[in-house]
């Protein structure tokens, strides 16, 4: 974590160490991965009004540094040990604590939209509602409350006209429920069961079972809610279902709990019936994931979905822990090569976010509220 302080009318930055080894955390896949979508790379700018002990706290509610990922994959490579490999090429991939608000609203915007698309839309609803902030490297804007959007009078064709389509008629039906809610109402589902509050969240308009369960895991401390979606299902079934329906010796590579092995393979043999997603796939995947990795299934899955999700977006990259050989192909002419140049986060940056030469996980500077991270830090 960097702190700025104004020293003479001129800037000094000051590394802070949060004490988080990367393979604790790293900042990267973390924030990319599909979880939130509101970081941006805009290197040193000068920090927030808070003090570093309000920082340190924001930062550490937010990535949720008291539990231990190292322990969890300990914990999951001796129910299965292929988990070893998945915990070094996904390492330090943790599950945020997110804003309530701001979760449901942007994974209600997720369904049928890809991360960039949904980036777009939320930068948009950002823009349009939510409070400015002017810095040396551009405006940027925090995430509005439920208020400040229920002053429009016309939610619904705003929405429409940022190209929210059909979704915008949810977004003004939620925001006119919440606001006949107690303010506490989300967060009070902290304290539900996850089969409560997952039925109290899928009362509002645009939340189905898989925007629930993004809020329940990512917002309202529920480890073991797990989101399922084609990615998911497709991992159980390649993971899991082969191994767990296949021969004795198969099964027996797997160290699992001897009274939950009958469900297991009966939930597996259940799976592999389906041959194409389907929402009855979705809730044996889901029932397989829970049942193997609980207490903490939807961190296991965080890790199992960034995985698939570097697969789906270049299956021949290669990973940390894997050799491969390079592949053949024509050079492509310098045009080409910059348009096919993917848009992520470059190597340097890469490491001045995981700080190897100080050993630990730092920060970037972080400004007033939402430029570096999201509004609620």
């Amino acid at each position: 974590m960097t702190i700025a302080t104004e020293t003479d009318n001129s800037i000094a930055v000051v590394w802070q160490d949060l004490e988080v080894a990367p393979a604790e955390l790293r900042l990267d896949p973390t924030l990319i991965c599909g979880q939130a979508f509101r970081w941006k790379c805009t290197g040193r700018l000068p920090t927030a009004s808070e003090s570093d002990d309000e920082l340190r706290l924001l930062l550490c509610d937010y990535f949720q540094l008291h539990i231990s990922l190292q322990a969890l994959c300990e914990q999951w490579i001796k129910v299965d040990p292929e988990f070893k490999k998945l915990a070094q090429t996904q390492i330090g991939v943790r599950i945020l604590r997110q804003p309530i608000v701001e979760n449901l609203f942007t994974f209600i915007a997720s369904s049928n939209n890809n991360i960039k698309k949904i980036t777009m839309l939320v930068d948009k609803l950002c823009g349009k509602y939510g409070q400015n902030i002017e810095t040396e490297k551009g405006v940027f804007f925090t995430f509005p409350s439920v208020q400040m959007i229920a002053r429009d009078s016309a939610v619904e064709q705003t929405m429409k006209e940022l190209g929210f389509g059909y979704r915008a008629r949810y977004y003004a039906k939620t925001v006119e429920r919440l606001v006949q809610l107690d303010d506490t109402y989300l967060e009070n589902l902290r304290h539900a069961s996850v089969e409560v509050a997952r039925e109290e969240l899928m009362k509002l308009s645009g939340v189905g079972p898989k925007v629930a369960d993004c809020v329940l895991l990512m917002s309202l401390d529920k480890a073991d809610a797990v989101p399922v979606d084609t990615h998911i299902w497709q991992v159980a079934q390649k993971r899991y279902v082969g191994r767990l329906t296949g021969s004795e010796s198969e099964f027996a590579s797997m160290l699992l709990p001897s009274d939950k092995q009958e469900q297991i393979r009966e939930l597996a043999q259940k799976l592999s019936a389906f041959k194409s997603p389907s929402t009855k796939a979705y809730e044996l995947a889901q029932a397989l994931i829970v049942t193997l990795f609980s207490p903490y299934a939807g961190w296991a899955q965080g890790l199992l979905f960034s995985d698939d999700l570097v697969d789906s977006v270049d299956p021949t990259a290669a990973k940390p822990t894997t050799k491969s050989k390079p592949i053949s192909k024509p050079k492509p002419t310098p045009a080409k090569r910059k348009a096919e140049r993917p848009q992520t986060i470059t190597k340097q940056e890469h490491e001045t976010a995981a700080e190897p030469t100080a050993k630990r996980t730092g920060l970037r500077p972080r400004p007033a509220r939402s430029v570096l991270t999201k509004s609620g830090l």
